[in-house]
């Protein structure tokens, strides 16, 4: 029994130390081989190389492994150091180097109780000291000024505003304040990544993020906008069909990041045929589109990332249209559901899946009825929509795949939720 306890006190201990310093000199030793490519690049005059970074590290795990006093006393002296170079280096007038020094004495130290966190934090830093030249042309070249507002804006939206935002809803399961923050937040996320894309891609793919992003405020109104424009004679039905199709996948989308908001059990009932739905969306869409011309790269403007009139008119609407068909429940029960699903989505699918999927369970036959019922009006909708605007051939080009997408995704969404 002495035999165990001395071992467990005395061999064990030394065992986690040196495992530890390893880790804290292997932390060390990658923090400074990047420091030390940087001083061969051209920052010779850097104070700390790849030698300095490892002792560093392993000083930090020494120091802390002795006590946190001891630790204190070491961080102190090693800060002392980086503020003493920092007034020595004229030449370099940065404090990336020193603060990645002091960061490297923690890491060391972290080594002693946590391993795996302390290797995660040195590839972090690696990664930023390495981006060093690509960050700073992201900053002042290529993010313009209208989008680092916008970014900012919608920061300020997701830390500041929604975690202080009341989630309890005002009547009945509508009216949420927090829900309603979290679509407009949802839908300015989606408006500026389809910003950013097209800032990323070539022109030789901007109708096809055009149509993406588009459907992202209004399907149905995009499905009319290129059917004028192939009814007025400036553009082909087949390519502009391809286009519609395409704006159907971000109404998919958008459906989906709705649900998501809302309701996790219908997420899951809605995700995989949503995805076969997008499938059969996509393929012909693209087909239908190879003809387009290619073209130069989007040139750099200043245009803003989103619309925050458009998101807020969409938000709007969906809160509307959720507190009608609720209404309409409570007024006329299960028919009034059934009627208020079908009459709105015959303009916008989204509100009135949401205003579904808010009152309850897959299990409920009469939600399930409701959401497939507006599922098959809507797509009938669009297709009415593409014949009146945009004539035979547009309507010949759209019709099929729409109604045949739609089709399969009621019937997987009714055979998952019987099984």
């Amino acid at each position: 029994m002495n035999f165990i306890i001395v071992n467990t006190f005395t061999i064990e201990p030394v065992q986690n130390l040196i495992t530890a310093t390893t880790a804290a000199l292997g932390c060390g030793l990658l923090i400074g081989l990047e420091r030390e490519r940087s001083k061969q690049r051209g920052n010779q005059h850097s104070f700390a190389g790849i030698r300095s970074f490892a002792i560093c590290s392993l000083l930090g795990a020494i120091c802390f492994s002795f006590g946190f006093f001891i630790g204190l006393i070491g961080a102190l002296i090693v800060g002392s150091i980086s503020i003493i170079s920092i007034n020595k280096q004229i030449e370099d007038p940065g404090v990336t180097t020193e603060l990645a020094f002091i960061l490297t004495y923690f890491i060391g130290g972290l080594c002693l109780w946590h391993i795996s966190y302390a290797a995660a934090l040195t590839v972090v830093l690696t990664f930023l000291l390495m981006t060093k030249h690509s960050m700073h042309g992201v900053a002042t070249k290529w993010i313009t000024e209208l989008e680092f507002k916008d970014g900012i804006f919608l920061l300020a939206l997701l830390l500041i505003a929604l975690p202080l935002t009341p989630n309890r809803a005002l009547w009945g399961s509508v009216l949420n304040p927090y829900i309603i923050l979290k679509l407009l937040t949802l839908v300015l996320a989606i408006q500026a990544l389809a910003h950013m894309a097209k800032r990323l891609l070539s022109s030789r793919h901007a109708m096809f993020l055009s149509a993406l992003a588009s459907g992202f405020v209004s399907s149905t109104a995009t499905i009319a906008s290129l059917g004028i424009e192939v009814r007025h004679g400036r553009a082909d039905a087949k390519e502009n069909a391809g286009a519609a199709l395409i704006s159907c996948v971000a109404t998919l989308v958008q459906l989906l990041i709705i649900v998501a908001g809302v309701s996790f059990t219908w997420l899951k009932i809605l995700l995989f045929p949503s995805i076969i739905a997008i499938i059969i969306l996509i393929i012909p869409g693209i087909w239908l589109m190879r003809k387009t011309r290619s073209g130069e790269k989007v040139k750099l403007t200043d245009t803003p990332m989103f619309s925050l009139k458009e998101a807020g008119i969409i938000v709007v609407t969906l809160t509307i249209i959720q507190v009608i068909v609720y209404g309409l429940s409570l007024w006329l029960g299960d028919a009034g559901l059934i009627a208020g699903t079908v009459l709105t989505s015959i303009f916008e699918i989204h509100a009135a899946m949401a205003a579904v999927v808010m009152q309850g369970n897959p299990t409920n036959h009469i939600l399930l009825l409701a959401l497939l019922l507006g599922l098959a009006t809507h797509a009938i909708s669009k297709s009415i929509n593409a014949a009146i605007t945009g004539g035979f051939q547009y309507a010949l080009a759209f019709v099929p795949t729409q109604i045949i997408h739609m089709t399969v995704l009621i019937i997987l969404i009714y055979t998952m939720t019987n099984n």
